[in-house]
């Protein structure tokens, strides 16, 4: 399974919420999941199975791609990342 954090550079608020995440995953012991971020426009370019994003950035994303996408108010937040991730990651291991 893939993840990408998403903001609009790709090198700021998205590595935040990368090292979060990974953090998350660590102490779930969810070895197999990789995250990585990505600007804005190169959203289209590495496949994933869900993508991460702040509420600004959202509406910007393509269609395709939105029933993936999980929303943050906060990229700093891990219980709330958590309480938004873990529902997704068991959605997908059906």
């Amino acid at each position: 399974m893939k993840i990408v954090a998403v903001c609009g550079l790709g090198v700021g608020s998205s590595v935040i919420a990368k090292m979060n995440i990974e953090s998350i995953l660590s102490e779930e012991n969810k070895e197999d999941i990789s995250v990585d971020t990505i600007d804005l426009g190169s959203i289209l370019s590495p496949p994933a199975d869900i993508y991460i994003t702040t509420r600004e950035l959202a509406d910007e994303f393509p269609d395709e791609l939105k029933a993936k996408t999980i929303v943050l108010t906060n990229f700093v937040d891990k219980l709330d990342i958590k309480a938004h991730l873990d529902p997704k990651i068991k959605e997908l291991e059906k």
